[in-house]
């Protein structure tokens, strides 16, 4: 991706046998943005790692990119995610550079096979859980009802940078 992916739909998709469900991956030198990305109704079954977000991919055609063009990751959602099997259900690494904003996680039940403890690991991510998910989210995710109300604030986000409409 060097240019922009906008308003995408993955649903009704089942992902078994299989190192990476579902991934976005870019790096420092692609420049342009991703969001508005939903994913709904996933079902994974006996895969290494669910959900994949990587920003430092650092994957290029050649040697002439512009290391200072720097992609935008917002507002990408997760919404009916369940599965068995799993071992690593979510790996979102963003950077400093390049965080991952406004994700929302809905809905999401997967059944581990790795008994460590961040088995849902987030680093550079700003966003939202809404009601219970399991396995329990990354501390840095805010937390909300089903209704909308917000139960717990992550002390790690930005909080003039995130609007989100219910």
């Amino acid at each position: 991706m060097s240019g922009g992916v906008s308003n995408v739909t993955v649903e009704n998709v089942h992902v078994w046998g299989s190192r990476r469900a579902v991934r976005i991956k870019t790096a420092p030198g692609r420049g342009g943005y991703v969001r508005q990305i939903t994913y709904r109704n996933l079902t994974f079954e006996n895969v290494r790692v669910g959900i994949v977000i990587k920003t430092d991919y650092n994957e290029h055609p050649d040697d002439g990119f512009d290391p200072k063009a720097v992609p935008s990751l917002e507002d990408i959602n997760y919404f009916s995610i369940h599965g068995e099997g799993v071992r690593v259900p979510v790996r979102m690494h963003g950077s400093a550079e390049i965080p991952v904003r406004k994700v929302t996680f809905r809905d999401m039940s997967v059944g581990i096979t790795y008994k460590k403890k961040h088995i849902f690991q987030c680093a550079f991510v700003e966003g939202r859980v809404i009601g219970t998910i399991f396995p329990a989210p990354c501390e840095n995710l805010d937390l909300y009802d089903e209704q909308g109300h917000l139960i717990r604030r992550s002390t790690s986000q930005n909080v003039s940078d995130i609007d989100y409409d219910f």
